[in-house]
């Protein structure tokens, strides 16, 4: 299981739940090989079915693992209202970092939580992400990843790359995604709650377009590295529910974010390329789902 681990730096894991008992699993499994033990669970259940936190409760017994459950009900209040039900719940508990987390991850590696903590307190680094690669091909999801205004976008680098250690460094980001993102609960103060507005999907740009704002950067710590199932919680992005939200969303983030110029310029990129997607899809119901998308998006 790896070295002794003497930091005693509190952290606070935030997973929302919908309706995908089938990853919880792997995803206790993970949590439960970490060497490093000194955290809190803090599970949020938006399903519309009992299964997945029933699940949840057993697997979190089972393992021993220290968990808050906030269960709302069978309301699906959002990816980032979740979070932050979740991260409000890290702060009464004193956490000094949160974790954002999806369940549909899973880790082969001991030292995950550990090699994170070392570099936070080490080197004194606010905002952290893991190296992520997609399962179960293994290639390359996450190795780094920028907010582009112009197009408002936040593409990762290297994804679908085949992964080859040697070629990923630690380096400084303006974006990684919050399926795993380690950030020091002091930023989390300064930067606030994420914008529920956005229910799913780009809220996590936003949120770290913000962190940004404030004078922080993601660095990627290439040694952490863990796996995601993309997709399983929310149908994919060629879904109605990911075309919908992905449309709106993005249109919202610019009215919201960009300034001058650059808003011109990344709103005429998005409502013409949206367009020209609509136009040209075959399938009806996700030609529905970009117009409306749009439609709502210049409403908000």
């Amino acid at each position: 299981m790896g070295e002794s681990i003497v930091y005693s730096s509190k952290i606070g894991l935030i997973t929302v739940l919908y309706n995908t008992p089938e990853v919880l699993p792997d995803f206790f499994k993970s949590l439960a090989c970490q060497n490093y033990k000194n955290f809190i669970l803090y599970v949020i259940d938006n399903s519309s079915k009992p299964e997945s936190l029933h699940l949840a409760r057993e697997l979190a017994a089972q393992y021993g693992i220290e968990t808050t459950f906030i269960d709302n009900q069978g309301n699906n209040v959002g990816v980032a209202a979740g979070n932050n039900q979740g991260a409000l719940a890290a702060g009464r508990d004193d956490c000094d970092y949160i974790v954002f987390i999806n369940n549909d991850l899973l880790f082969e590696q001991s030292t995950v939580f550990s090699e994170l903590v070392k570099v936070a307190i080490d080197d004194n680094v606010k905002v952290l992400s893991p190296l992520i690669l997609n399962y179960p091909a293994g290639n390359i999801w996450y190795a780094g990843g920028e907010i582009d205004e112009l197009r408002a976008v936040a593409p990762h680098f290297m994804i679908d790359e085949v992964y080859q250690p040697k070629t990923i460094r630690r380096e400084c980001f303006t974006y990684a995604p919050t399926c795993f993102l380690m950030i020091s609960c002091d930023v989390w103060e300064r930067v606030g709650l994420m914008d529920e507005r956005y229910f799913a999907y780009y809220d996590d740009t936003d949120f770290l377009y913000r962190i940004v704002q404030s004078g922080f950067l993601v660095e990627l710590i290439p040694n952490a590295l863990i796996y995601h199932k993309v997709g399983s919680s929310t149908g994919g992005d060629i879904s109605h529910f990911g075309m919908y939200h992905l449309t709106r969303n993005r249109i919202y983030f610019i009215k919201k974010n960009i300034r001058g110029i650059k808003k011109v310029i990344s709103l005429s990129y998005t409502l013409a390329t949206r367009i020209v997607r609509m136009l040209t899809i075959k399938n009806p119901e996700l030609r529905s789902a970009i117009c409306k998308g749009i439609l709502d998006g210049l409403k908000m």
